[in-house]
C-alpha cells in the first residue's frame, strides 16, 4: 500500500475548494474500439478548464488481462515475437497518452489496474503512464492524507482511500458499493473511498457520530463518501465484429449489464463550522 501526504509537490493545499476527478477503466484497444474517446476528452477538458486534479483508477488500456499475461509468460515465444508484442503495446499506450497530455502535472497519482502490459525493460503500462503524466505510481492501493491550510495558520486534513477494485459483482449496481462499505471497518478515519473496475458510476454516503476533543463535550456528525468511479469503455457495440463475423465483447458474452459511462467530480471544501462547537472540517460533494 502506498501512503501519501502531498498533492503534487504541495504539502498543503490553499483554503479553497479542490476538485478531484477519478479517471479509469478507459480500456483503450485502438481508435475504433470500445473506448468512448469523445466522452473521455470532454471529461478531461472540463477538468483542465476548472483546475481539477485527477487520480488514475487503472485499466487505461485493454492489454493485457491477468490471465493473458500468465499465458504469454509461459508461451515460450521467440525473442523477436516478444519484441513485436512489446512494441505494439507501446503504440497503444502512446495513443492514449496523446489524449491525456493536457492533464500532465495535474495527477495526484495513478493506481495499477488489471489490464496492463509488462514490458521487457521492467516497466508496465501503468508505471509508464504515471511517469509520462508526472504523477506518483500508487500500486494496488493508496491511502492519502491531504491538508488544507488556513491563512491564519490553522489546517484541516482529509483522508482518502483508493483502489482499482477486484472481483466480480457487476450484475447488481450496489455490489461495488457494498464492497466499499466494508472497507470502513479497516479504515475508520477515511472520509472518501474510491473504486473503479465494476464499472458503475455511483455514490452513497453514511453519517458517523463523534464527540468534540476539547472543552465542553458536544456531539459531532461526520459523513463518509463511497464512490464508484465509472469508466469510458462501452460494454455493447452495435454491429461489433471479430474475425469477420458478428460477435459481442466481454460484457455481451457474459450477459453483464451495459457499462455506466462517465466519471465523477468530487469537490472537497475546507470550512469552519460555527455552531455549538466551533470546528474546522472538509465538506465533500460528489456529482457526475
Amino acid at each position: 500500500m502506498e501512503v501519501l501526504a502531498k498533492v503534487g509537490r504541495t504539502a498543503a493545499l490553499p483554503w479553497a475548494p479542490m476538485l478531484l476527478m477519478p479517471v479509469g477503466d478507459i480500456q483503450y484497444d485502438g481508435p475504433d474500439g470500445a473506448a468512448d474517446l469523445p466522452r473521455l476528452c470532454r471529461h478531461l477538458a472540463w477538468g483542465v478548464a476548472h483546475g481539477a486534479y485527477f487520480i488514475g483508477m487503472g485499466d487505461f488500456v485493454d492489454f493485457m488481462s491477468p490471465s493473458n499475461r500468465d499465458r504469454l509468460a509461459t508461451a515460450g515465444l521467440y525473442d523477436t515475437a516478444t519484441s513485436i508484442i512489446d512494441r505494439a503495446a507501446t503504440t497503444l499506450e502512446d495513443e492514449i497518452l496523446a489524449l491525456l497530455a493536457p492533464t500532465r502535472g495535474r495527477w495526484v497519482g495513478l493506481l495499477q489496474g488489471h489490464h496492463y502490459f509488462s514490458h521487457l525493460d521492467g516497466t508496465t503500462s501503468d508505471t509508464r503512464f504515471a511517469l509520462a503524466l508526472g504523477a506518483p505510481f500508487l500500486g494496488d492501493c493508496a491511502l492519502m492524507r491531504w491538508t488544507f491550510r488556513h491563512e491564519s495558520g490553522g489546517s484541516v486534513n482529509v483522508k482518502v482511500w483508493a483502489h482499482h477494485g477486484h472481483g466480480g459483482g457487476s450484475i447488481l449496481p450496489t455490489a461495488g458499493l457494498n464492497k466499499l462499505y466494508h472497507q470502513k471497518v479497516r479504515y475508520p478515519n477515511v472520509r472518501l473511498f474510491l473504486m473503479g473496475h465494476v464499472p458503475q458510476l455511483g455514490h452513497v454516503l453514511t453519517d458517523g457520530l463523534d464527540i468534540t476533543d476539547r472543552g465542553e463535550p458536544h456531539l459531532l456528525h461526520e459523513d463518509t463518501h463511497y464512490v464508484l468511479t465509472g469508466g469510458f469503455a462501452r460494454g455493447y457495440l452495435e454491429g461489433n465484429q471479430f474475425a469477420g463475423r458478428s460477435q459481442g465483447g466481454y460484457a455481451e458474452k457474459r450477459m453483464l449489464p451495459p457499462a455506466v459511462l462517465g466519471g465523477a467530480v468530487i469537490t472537497l471544501t475546507p470550512e469552519t463550522h460555527t455552531g455549538i462547537a466551533q470546528q474546522r472540517g472538509v465538506d465533500i460533494k460528489v456529482s457526475s
